[in-house]
């Protein structure tokens, strides 16, 4: 199913590359994330280990990402309500240009809905930079998916401690390298002890969603998924927005699919645009397109699946 309009052109570099600025950027002559994911992925499957990370115990984690984090209350109901975390791609919560709103947008929507909603930031808390994150985050040179899954326990853990409620339910939402990092946590599913040298001492909501948002998420060969099988067979909504690299989203449907057996429980919903065609503040020169009237689509699209699990953990 299609929602939005197509465009009939798009911004590109030269080169074909994901760059802040095609003339002047030293990413220029690179490739897209998800290009670069896939060219890199065998050799850095063998080159980077898995088992190391740092910050591997929980209150490290806490630590860590504590004074980055964004909290937003529901809006609307009363009475018990879902956890939403969200989890941003791999260009962070900060830009070029300064805080984006592509995140705050989304917490907006899950608070509509009646849901408490954390904003997860890897990036500002590790010091990681915009410029640095594309360079070396979204080509798969550090901090993947798995890494950041870790991240998301913490950030679970956080939220229970910031609010002081009984969350009725815990729902993941991922964009992009967010997606990611959501896919890898279903992978490890809710009897691991370790992930990419994160330890896990005690179980987790977050290790057993009630319910899985994943936009435009990178399925390539370092995602787990692919070898996986999930215990996890909640509603999950797939929006998948793939124009730029059609093989990509074909690549998540088949992932998603076999680690679920099956897919029964899943929405998927096809846009006809670019990869974070919801983040209005584009850098120049991306050849990702944003889409005011397909992002409002999609907010109500999120807003609507997190009133459904609301309603029905309620």
């Amino acid at each position: 199913m299609h929602h939005g309009p197509a465009h009939a052109s798009r911004v590109a570099c030269v080169s074909g590359g994901l760059s802040p600025s095609c003339a002047n950027r030293r990413e220029a002559n690179l490739s897209t994330a998800s290009q670069r994911l896939r060219l890199l992925a065998a050799a850095l499957a063998v080159l980077i280990p898995s088992a190391c990370t740092a910050f591997p115990t929980l209150a490290e984690r806490t630590n860590l990402l504590a004074p980055t984090l964004e909290y937003y209350a529901p809006e609307t109901g009363s009475g018990r309500a879902p956890l939403v975390i969200l989890v941003s791609g791999c260009g962070g919560l900060h830009g070029l240009q300064g805080p984006k709103t592509v995140m705050k947008n989304y917490a907006g929507a899950a608070t509509r809905a009646g849901a408490y909603a954390v904003v997860m930031d890897s990036f500002a808390s590790r010091g990681i930079p915009f410029d640095d994150a594309v360079s070396t985050v979204c080509s798969g040179l550090r901090l993947h998916g798995n890494e950041r899954a870790g991240d998301i326990i913490a950030t679970e853990a956080l939220a229970r401690a910031h609010w002081n409620v009984d969350f009725s339910g815990v729902i993941l939402a991922g964009w992009s390298h967010g997606g990611w990092a959501v896919m890898e946590l279903l992978s490890a599913g809710p009897r691991a002890t370790n992930i990419a040298g994160f330890r896990i001492d005690k179980a987790s909501p977050a290790l057993t969603p009630d319910a899985v948002a994943l936009f435009y998420p990178y399925c390539g060969f370092l995602n787990a998924t692919g070898r996986s099988t999930w215990d996890f067979k909640g509603p999950l909504l797939y929006l998948n927005a793939s124009t730029n690299a059609p093989a990509a989203g074909e690549e998540c449907t088949t992932a998603i699919t076999r680690a679920r057996g099956g897919a029964d429980g899943v929405t998927q919903v096809d846009y006809p645009n670019t990869h974070a065609f919801d983040e209005e503040d584009q850098v120049p020169g991306s050849e990702f397109i944003y889409d005011p009237e397909a992002t409002q689509r999609a907010l109500a699209l999120f807003e609507g699946f997190i009133r459904d699990q609301a309603t029905r953990l309620r």
